[in-house]
């Protein structure tokens, strides 16, 4: 992983450069720009549902309280988060870059899928986390 510390305190930066976020694990980084940059990659695979989130475990709390009425869905992934985050913490790519990546993969899988509609908002989100 690419070291973004700050030396002074032994914490781990975010890595993009307007967030002054800080954390004291590799995987609280990983998941803060996992839930407050990146594009959603999940998303509720029900119609009409329009839910968007940035993990698995969050798709499983909305399905149980949204969807009790049906059989287990698979939650539907617009790109693999995995591989961004690898692509910004060990191949040292800037993440404005990154993000474009996962913005291209969701707007193509939109397409794919016949969802361009439902997934317009290519960041999952109104507001995006910054």
């Amino acid at each position: 992983m690419t070291s973004f510390s700050d030396a002074s305190q032994q914490r781990l930066c975010c890595p993009m450069l307007e967030c002054d976020a800080t954390f004291k694990h590799s995987r609280d980084v990983e998941h803060h720009v996992v839930a407050c940059h990146l594009p959603y990659a999940f998303f509720c695979p029900i119609p009409p549902c329009h839910w968007r989130g940035s993990r698995r475990d969050e798709y499983d709390v909305h399905y149980r309280i949204q969807h009790p009425e049906y059989d287990k869905h698979e939650p539907g992934q617009t790109y693999d988060n995995a591989a961004i985050l690898r692509s910004i913490f060990e191949d040292g790519i800037t993440y404005k870059t990154a993000e474009r990546r996962a913005l291209d993969l969701v707007a193509e899988k939109a397409r794919e899928l016949g969802m361009v509609d439902e997934l317009k908002d290519l960041c999952g989100r109104r507001v995006k986390g910054g």
